[in-house]
């Protein structure tokens, strides 16, 4: 059978035929732009949804001292937010140098809670361990000698104040971050619970607890308190009214 097509027509057809390689390239790139679109407008509606979220008041504070007393171990880093439904702690703040500061002996424990093991400073190879505490008087303005204390978290006391803990780390790098919540009527480790969230005042206490061991010791330095408030960091929340 004789081919009846010109050879420069049958030319002309071999190169206008697609390349198979240069089309799945242009597909797939078409598809990586489409997705890069929808994964940006998902980014942007994550971020407006935690916008909408977080309405509430947010204050912001440093960090004084041991015991409210100079130097300051840091000048700000602190945020409280209070919501119709409860309180939000955030807090960013350098980490304390082992050995700069004054320790607790692990007999200096609340009556309610469990034994403390001993604690020593750290070192440079031996992080140490920190824990964060709301403290929240509901009715302030009941605080006895005008200024809220532990008096003040008694059970039959007339500010209904409540003791949290709300985080723990061990602090193994130069900055050290917790992040804790508590939930209008969550039952705290003393006094009373938490029932005013937009009027209470409201401290945020770091406690140290010294270098971190391992074992039950190590949980234990996580979960309880430790020393006083004459050697805690405490950042203090009056209410915005």
């Amino acid at each position: 059978m004789t081919d009846t097509q010109p050879r420069h027509a049958r030319a002309e057809s071999t190169r206008s035929r697609p390349d198979p390689g240069e089309q799945t390239s242009r597909t797939t790139a078409t598809i990586i732009a489409v997705l890069a679109v929808a994964f940006a407008i998902l980014l942007f509606l994550a971020f407006r949804a935690v916008t909408d979220e977080s309405n509430g008041d947010v204050q912001r504070s440093g960090f004084p001292g041991q015991g409210g007393v100079e130097p300051a171990l840091a000048t700000d880093g602190a945020e409280l937010e209070r919501r119709d439904d409860g309180l939000i702690a955030r807090v960013d703040i350098p980490t304390p140098e082992p050995g700069s500061y004054e320790y607790p002996t692990g007999d200096m424990v609340s009556p309610w809670a469990e034994p403390h093991p001993p604690v020593s400073p750290g070192a440079a190879n031996a992080p140490e361990v920190f824990t964060l505490w709301l403290i929240v008087f509901n009715d302030p303005e009941s605080c006895t000698n005008d200024q809220c204390d532990a008096d003040d978290t008694a059970a039959d006391a007339a500010a209904r104040g409540g003791v949290y803990q709300v985080d723990g780390r061990v602090a193994d790098g130069g900055s050290m971050s917790f992040v804790g919540n508590i939930r209008v009527g969550q039952q705290p480790a003393v006094g009373s619970p938490l029932d005013n969230p937009t009027g209470a005042d409201v401290h945020l206490a770091i406690a140290p607890h010294g270098r971190a061991l391992s074992g039950a010791d190590g949980w234990r330095q996580l979960n309880g308190p430790v020393g006083n408030p004459t050697l805690w960091w405490t950042a203090e929340f009056s209410p915005n009214h």
